[in-house]
């Protein structure tokens, strides 16, 4: 277990010694600043809680997803494009070992990166709009919480797949461009063909990825899903991905 655990050091050590992983967490952080200051100053919403900005600044969520894509996609990818993967592999560690503490490591970047988002959203709302309204906006606290663990599962399913892309492809480019690409199509071609009434739509990945119909009190894409139906629909995915990615890692020739 320490081998695994010293491998997922070196893996973070490869992601945090990057300029551009810090770059990315100063955008993110520099983003929630700035939709501060207009909510506060250039709107004037009135917005006189840190709790309402908490959950208006949870849809940036989007460029944590970005940020965690590119470092997912680069993961494996970049091994055989700057030719470290013969150096990685020479290891006492096993592939399968190499390749799951890549894979939490991507993990542990997007968790970290997406309670970056949690923290400084709260601390900048303190400061942009303290503490102040009403007994019901602070009660909203636990649907804050719901709604970015609810984002953390969409996320993570998207994440896997630009990992198992990068394993299966050996490009970031194709990993990283073909995820952001479903992820910002995929739920529109999904609700397009719930609308036309294909119930084999509900099978899809895309189709479960948002659990906040069912957390939340709204109606499920396709008449007849529920939460046990959307969870079970990605682990299943999930084991797929990455029975994929480890397949092709463990079995491939790296030698080319």
């Amino acid at each position: 277990m320490s081998s695994f655990v010293r491998l997922v050091q070196n893996e973070q050590m490869k992601i945090y010694n990057r300029a551009r992983t810090w770059v990315m967490l100063g955008i993110l952080a520099l983003t929630v600043i700035l939709y501060a200051v207009l909510f506060k100053y250039v709107m004037e919403s009135g917005m006189n809680s840190a709790l309402p900005f908490m959950s208006m600044t949870a849809g940036l969520s989007f460029l944590v997803f970005v940020f965690s894509v590119i470092v997912a996609g680069d993961s494996v990818a970049s091994e055989f494009t700057w030719g470290t993967i013969k150096l990685l592999l020479i290891r006492p560690a096993t592939r399968a070992k190499i390749l799951a503490a890549k894979y939490v490591s991507v993990l542990l970047f997007l968790i970290t990166a997406l309670a970056a988002l949690f923290v400084v959203s709260y601390f900048v709302g303190l400061i942009f709009f303290g503490l102040g309204g009403s007994p019901g906006e602070a009660g909203s606290f636990p649907r804050i919480v719901q709604t970015y663990g609810i984002k953390f599962v969409d996320l993570l399913m998207f994440v896997t797949l630009a990992f198992m892309i990068s394993t299966v492809f050996r490009s970031s480019s194709l990993a990283i461009g073909l995820s952001i690409f479903l992820m910002f199509t995929a739920n529109g071609v999904v609700l397009m063909l719930a609308g036309l009434k294909y119930n084999w739509v509900k099978y899809t990945l895309f189709a479960n990825t948002d659990l906040s119909p069912y957390l939340l009190g709204d109606e499920p894409l396709v008449k007849g899903m529920t939460l046990g139906f959307s969870v079970t629909m990605l682990a299943v995915y999930w084991i797929v991905m990455y029975a994929v990615s480890w397949l092709l890692f463990t079995k491939r020739d790296v030698a080319g």
